[in-house]
């Protein structure tokens, strides 16, 4: 193992981990998370490309909703449980039904051109119009897919690393996602207010995995980011 936990059965009394000795096991540090949406809506950048920011394509989209995440709250599981009462009022119970929420919460800083806003009032405005309420992503005839879930939702992935950023510790996939709503009511001025913009939007997330799997397709986006970061490191300014 990388780390040694059989060393936290010595550290019961003080609750000291990590820092001093080599091959202690060392506190979870947050904060060091990513994203990626792997598939979008094809038909999402019709909608995104009349925004300021004029965003045109789905890889613009990937890359600014990866870029500008600033936090995600991922849905949480309840195990209910069933009591029973017995005679004096004596109480026990068993495990019943488990529920998973069914939404993951995430925050983007905004940037100037409101990208964010283009990607998420099109998103929602390709799912319902906002003046009539109705689709335009049904795709009728023999070739076309229908109003079905492909359509207009989104799988993304959601993982967190240590520090060195490479070596992933959590990590899910989430499919079925599309926006809970277009944020607009944040785009507010106030002469008293001038500030920097944080959306934080919850999305429809219709199953969660953790399977290894998940933890090999995000490793895998790792390296593609560490392929970009060495690229960055070789630049120098003037060519």
């Amino acid at each position: 193992m990388r780390y040694s936990f059989a060393e936290l059965g010595n550290n019961i009394l003080t609750r000291k981990f990590g820092g001093t000795t080599t091959g202690v096991a060392e506190p979870y540090l947050s904060g060091y998370f990513f994203i990626w949406f792997e598939r979008l809506p094809l038909t999402l950048p019709n909608y995104t490309r009349e925004g300021a920011a004029q965003v045109t394509d789905n890889g613009q989209i990937q890359n600014i909703l990866a870029a500008s995440c600033t936090g995600v709250t991922p849905p949480g599981g309840t195990l209910a449980k069933v009591e029973f009462t017995g005679l004096g009022g004596t109480k026990w119970a068993v495990p019943g039904n488990i529920d998973y929420g069914n939404e993951v919460t995430l925050k983007f800083i905004e940037f100037d051109k409101t990208p964010i806003l283009d990607i998420l009032h099109g998103w929602v405005k390709m799912i319902r119009d906002y003046r009539t309420g109705v689709t335009d992503t049904l795709q009728s005839g023999d070739t076309g897919s229908g109003y079905t879930k492909g359509v207009y939702s989104a799988i993304m992935y959601y993982w967190t690393t240590s520090p060195d950023a490479k070596s992933v510790e959590y990590y899910a996939c989430y499919d079925g996602m599309f926006p809970s709503r277009d944020p607009q009511e944040l785009y507010t001025g106030a002469i008293e207010s001038v500030e920097r913009l944080d959306v934080e939007v919850g999305f429809n997330v219709d199953y969660v995995w953790h399977e290894p799997w998940v933890k090999t397709r995000c490793e895998s986006y790792v390296n593609k980011f560490m392929e970009a970061k060495e690229k960055v490191k070789a630049y120098r300014p003037g060519g």
